[in-house]
């Protein structure tokens, strides 16, 4: 029908339209595909002639000179199916011995004189007199000067004297403070002569009032009546630093401690360091971290 047949070729004819507009735009990508190709190619040139100029024109005559022999040599190409026997070497085997450095012949053993081991029986040996040392020197006998006392608040109560020639008296008065010793003084050393050294450690329990001029002032009337009781040589032992007792305590002790090294120095005393021995150990301490522990009271002085 003539209908039909002019709708059939509109229909080809869009098809070969679309068929005409997908080749042009293969064409166009396969152009664009071409041109970077081309571009690449020219890339890769450029860096082969970049490469090329780098290298040193020795090496590459070198290189030029040596011929693909040289390089990579001839494999023996062998006919498949045929055996490669090793010729046997000609003549009798002969066993290889180790090269290496002779053994020094042991040197020649040297003669001894053989003589009678009997000999010293033959007569009787002399005696050699035996030789003693001298006995030694009785020790002195310990003086009144060789003997310490000391007196203090509990802190002393389990001090033992190590070291001392002489007699070591040790009195202990719990709670005391410095002017409680002093009022004692003058009773332990009735006989002024009777010591040697007098060692004082007290004033612990006078920082909780607070008072720390009232504190240097009884200090210096305790020295002035141990002066007056005895004739021994005066050592003062420093307080010992509280261990988790307190900031406040802690510091007026270490404030009493600097001070007594001063005016022990100014009045010619003995003053005996314990801080830098307890600081900071808590096993010189009891469990009140005051007191010194059995090993504190060893190291104590």
């Amino acid at each position: 029908m003539p209908g039909e047949e002019t709708g059939q070729e509109t229909h080809s004819g869009a098809d070969a339209q679309h068929l005409a507009a997908e080749l042009a735009r293969l064409d166009r990508q396969i152009a664009a595909l071409l041109k970077k190709q081309n571009e690449l190619l020219q890339r890769k040139s450029q860096l082969e002639a970049s490469r090329g100029v780098s290298r040193s024109p020795a090496s590459s005559s070198a290189a030029s000179e040596v011929s693909p022999s040289v390089l990579a040599p001839p494999r023996p190409q062998h006919t498949p199916g045929h055996a490669i026997f090793t010729p046997a070497p000609q003549g009798v085997w002969k066993r290889q011995h180790r090269r290496g450095p002779t053994r020094p012949s042991p040197p020649p053993q040297p003669s001894f004189a053989h003589d009678n081991r009997f000999s010293a029986l033959s007569s009787p040996p002399t005696p050699t007199p035996v030789s003693r040392p001298p006995s030694p020197a009785p020790a002195p006998r310990a003086s009144s000067q060789d003997s310490v006392y000391v007196i203090g608040s509990s802190i002393v109560r389990h001090v033992r004297v190590h070291g001392a020639r002489g007699d070591a008296t040790v009195a202990c008065f719990p709670g005391a403070r410095v002017l409680d010793i002093a009022r004692r003084l003058p009773t332990a050393l009735s006989n002024r002569n009777a010591f040697g050294t007098v060692v004082i450690h007290v004033g612990t329990n006078d920082i909780c009032a607070r008072q720390s001029e009232v504190l240097k002032e009884h200090y210096q009337t305790l020295l002035d009546t141990a002066r007056k009781s005895t004739n021994a040589r005066i050592v003062i032992s420093g307080p010992l630093p509280t261990y988790r007792k307190g900031c406040e305590r802690f510091s007026r002790l270490f404030g009493l401690q600097s001070w007594l090294r001063g005016w022990c120095a100014v009045n010619s005393l003995g003053f005996v360091d314990n801080w830098s021995s307890f600081w900071e150990q808590p096993a010189l301490y009891r469990r009140d971290g005051l007191h010194p522990s059995c090993l504190g009271s060893r190291i104590l002085r």
